[in-house]
């Protein structure tokens, strides 16, 4: 006689195949658990880091982009609180237009704000809360064409060149941020740049 094996699994068999299987499945999901709040924790970081790069690319940009004078009433003139000057690299407004632009520092219960407004003047117009950080101190300072970094910029008649950077810094004299100007310093009609008379 032939004797006849049937072929299949004991329930022992089965059940340690079931606590494998389950202790696979419950590592699977909780490793796609870790990752997704990876996941968003980077996608977080990386939109404010998003931001943060925006925005310096928006002042460096704006400054980089400042147009000489054209005439007395067209000038960069700055304080070590705010300066205003016409840009070819408006934030809001379509590129290349020579619009007005004016950067502020801004002091709201002991902190510091980088504010925009640019384009016209208009009634109610708002400035733009920059994200940037910068600490309480902060303050622009101008680079004049002798290498020494000035408070004030443009306040007198005989100065109507351009800087030839701006920065943000804070009373210790840390660098938060600076801007070199890339336009010729002298607006049409005056070459001593391009003639070394300056």
């Amino acid at each position: 006689m032939r004797q006849r094996f049937e072929q299949g699994m004991t329930l022992m068999e089965l059940l340690v195949a079931m606590v494998i299987g389950s202790l696979v499945i419950t590592l699977v999901i909780r490793g796609l658990g870790m990752s997704l709040n990876l996941y968003e924790r980077v996608a977080d970081m990386t939109s404010s880091m998003d931001i943060a790069f925006r925005e310096s690319h928006w002042w460096a940009d704006s400054v980089a982009s400042l147009v000489p004078c054209t005439d007395i009433e067209h000038c960069v003139e700055g304080s070590a609180s705010a300066f205003s000057g016409f840009t070819l690299a408006s934030v809001v407004h379509a590129p290349g237009m020579r619009m007005p632009v004016t950067w502020e520092i801004a002091r709201v219960d002991g902190r510091a704000t980088l504010q925009l407004k640019d384009g016209p003047a208009t009634e109610g117009q708002r400035a733009l809360a920059m994200t940037l950080a910068i600490p309480g101190s902060a303050r622009f300072a101008y680079l004049a064409p002798d290498g020494q970094w000035l408070d004030e910029w443009g306040k007198t008649v005989s100065n109507k060149r351009l800087p030839a950077a701006i920065r943000i810094e804070d009373s210790e004299g840390n660098i938060w941020a600076v801007a070199d100007t890339a336009q010729r310093p002298y607006g049409r009609g005056d070459y001593r740049d391009i003639v070394g008379l300056e």
